[in-house]
């Protein structure tokens, strides 16, 4: 529990353990606080601001503090001001872009209809890969657009980030329509900054000045360019106070700089080195296991954590047979617990990707257990392959609509003419009719219509796996991959999980109502308030950071999700090992694993992270 302390009074340190005392007292010059999960960082950090003001008597005016999100500048603000004792205190609190955006307006008189919002941005972005397409007569590979522009502005150029030309050629687009109209976008607004700051001396040393004192939580989240900049804001005196956890660092995917914790010490030789090490969050069983783990990464500062908990049992790991297995297992499970009393908001489900969470959703569903997913949830039912079984299901129950034709069929291709289907109720016969002197066309026909019919009598897992197989569906999927340049595994993904969705379903009518009263579900879930009491939290391994809960179950804990088959030199692996650590580092008491045994029709194997729990701990030299 934090204290407050009227205005004049000396604040105490007996709140803090020895190491957080000597990064609150820290007097001047560059500090770095190596902050450990659960090391109580935030209290740091407003103890500190406490200390500077009340017993260094430094003008709460002259300091600012940055951090990541909107969020986050809130919680601070408020955890600060309740220390304080007071309602309000002219410290700075802020965003990198927050901050940024101020400076700039002062100078450039910026209006914020002038910066794009995520939608323009993202309409912007589609413009550009089109322009693209004109000008090379192909399609651009599928790809995140936007990530790789932020990448390359963070980064401060294409250097390290892409060699692809395509890449520099959809930049370029995107930055030419973005001038035309006379728009900037939030990374632009790093970039500007930097730029006059380098250029303007005169306006950087006014924001010297104003600033004297600069705070960084989540400093390890910092991309090249936003170092760059504060360390121009800094300047000779660089009172620069930066807290962190290398072993967090896991959003090198949108141009945060992992070694930037590294860096700072290379580039602030005399600077002072803080390592919090004792845990208050998890139990010694969790932060031994975990410990184990991120060990293994070779690119980091070593540091050992001690936990002040010995409540909690031993970390478990449970093997499944498939993702309807899991998901029925952490149901029961959640289930379980909410019986013996745990509040709903004290369990999470953590996964890799928001797709990992659809098996688990509808597991929710069934058994009534209340969930919010932090992140936008993955539609599978809305997927295109879902909508095509949808129509093919439709048609083969005897519905006639014209959307349903129109939609599959040619998918494959039965070279059947958009012309041939002009009513709204369409039937076989029509179609007959309309190619009645081509008698190879007949011939198609004739085939899709005995297809029709035998699905007609089939449940939905069987009537899936007939239009895969025997009518050349899975074909299509295959070209369709190949022409649209996306992974055929992210296709196969979607199969498997609308395969395992239809198993237990007798009719297709059934199936469909179901994807019906389960997208309604979705649709209402994220309309409602997240972080909510009485409520689970479902969450990717993203968006867990910053979150505790009592008890954590992490689920497909197998190669190809943690670490993702998309991750391949050790850069990668090491970054997926953090993520993974963040996720086992969530849970206070009770800490669950699952991994399953076969997916996409194929065996997998356990997580080599899940795998690193049974070896020996590795030594480090300190």
């Amino acid at each position: 529990m934090e204290k407050k302390h009227s205005g004049g009074e000396r604040p105490p340190l007996s709140d803090f353990n020895e190491a957080q005392r000597e990064a609150v007292c820290h007097r001047e010059g560059p500090c770095m606080v190596l902050a450990g999960p659960g090391s109580g960082k935030t209290a740091v950090i407003t103890g500190r601001l406490e200390w500077m003001i009340r017993h260094f008597r430094i003008r709460p005016e002259e300091i600012l503090v940055i951090t990541f999100t909107k969020y986050a500048v809130k919680e601070m603000k408020e955890r600060f001001l309740a220390r304080m004792g007071l309602k309000h205190c002219p410290v700075t609190f802020g965003t990198f872009h927050g901050i940024y955006y101020g400076m700039l307006r002062q100078i450039y008189h910026l209006a914020p209809d002038q910066i794009l919002t995520e939608e323009e941005q993202k309409a912007m972005a589609e413009a550009a890969v089109r322009d693209v397409e004109r000008e090379n007569r192909k399609r651009p590979k599928d790809k995140d657009v936007l990530l790789m522009i932020g990448k390359v502005k963070n980064n401060g150029g294409f250097s390290g980030i892409t060699d692809d030309p395509e890449d520099r050629q959809i930049y370029h687009a995107y930055e030419k329509r973005k001038k035309e109209a006379g728009r900037i976008d939030f990374d632009d607004m790093l970039l500007l900054c930097y730029q006059l700051f380098c250029r303007q001396p005169q306006i950087l040393k006014k924001w010297q000045e104003r600033y004297p004192y600069i705070l960084i939580d989540e400093f390890q989240d910092s991309s090249k360019i936003q170092y760059e900049i504060i360390k121009l804001l800094a300047g000779k005196r660089a009172n620069l106070f930066v807290v962190g956890d290398d072993d967090q660092a896991i959003y090198g995917f949108r141009g945060a700089t992992p070694g930037i914790m590294k860096q700072f010490m290379e580039d602030f030789p005399q600077a002072s080195l803080v390592r919090l090490s004792v845990n208050y969050r998890s139990s010694a069983f969790i932060v031994q296991a975990s410990g184990k783990v991120i060990r293994k990464n070779k690119f980091r500062f070593s540091k050992d954590l001690e936990a002040v908990h010995d409540r909690g049992k031993p970390v478990h790991v449970q093997e499944l047979k498939d993702m309807e297995q899991e998901a029925e297992y952490v149901a029961a499970a959640v289930k379980k617990k909410l019986e013996e009393g745990v509040p709903p908001e004290e369990i999470s489900v953590i996964f890799r990707t928001v797709q990992d969470a659809s098996m688990v959703m509808s597991a929710f569903m069934n058994r009534g257990i209340p969930f919010f997913m932090k992140e936008k949830a993955f539609h599978l039912f809305e997927h295109f392959i879902a909508e095509d079984m949808k129509a093919y299901f439709r048609i083969a129950m005897g519905e006639r609509n014209r959307s349903d034709f129109l939609r599959v069929i040619n998918r494959p291709n039965r070279y059947i003419s958009r012309s041939a289907l002009e009513k709204e109720r369409t039937d076989f016969e029509d179609l007959k009719l309309f190619y009645c002197d081509k008698e190879w066309m007949l011939d198609r026909i004739d085939a899709f219509e005995e297809d029709m019919e035998a699905v007609s009598r089939m449940a939905p897992y069987a009537a899936f796996q007939f239009l895969l197989k025997k009518t050349g569906y899975q074909e299509y999927l295959k070209e369709y991959s190949q022409k649209m340049q996306i992974e055929e595994a992210e296709l196969t993904e979607i199969v498997d999980e609308l395969a395992q969705s239809m198993k237990k379903m007798d009719t297709m009518k059934e199936w469909i109502e179901f994807t019906q009263v389960y997208t309604d579900r979705i649709r209402q879930m994220e309309k409602e308030e997240k972080f909510t009491k009485g409520k689970t939290a479902l969450l990717t391994m993203h968006g867990a950071k910053g979150l505790e809960y009592r008890c954590v179950y992490i689920i497909e804990a197998q190669e190809g999700s943690i670490p993702h088959r998309k991750a391949i030199v050790e850069e990668e692996i090491e970054e997926e090992r953090r993520l993974f650590y963040v996720a086992m580092t969530r849970a206070k008491e009770e800490l669950s694993i699952c991994y399953v045994k076969e997916k996409n029709g194929k065996e997998v194997y356990p997580s080599r992270f899940v795998q690193e729990l049974f070896t020996r701990p590795r030594q480090e030299a300190r």
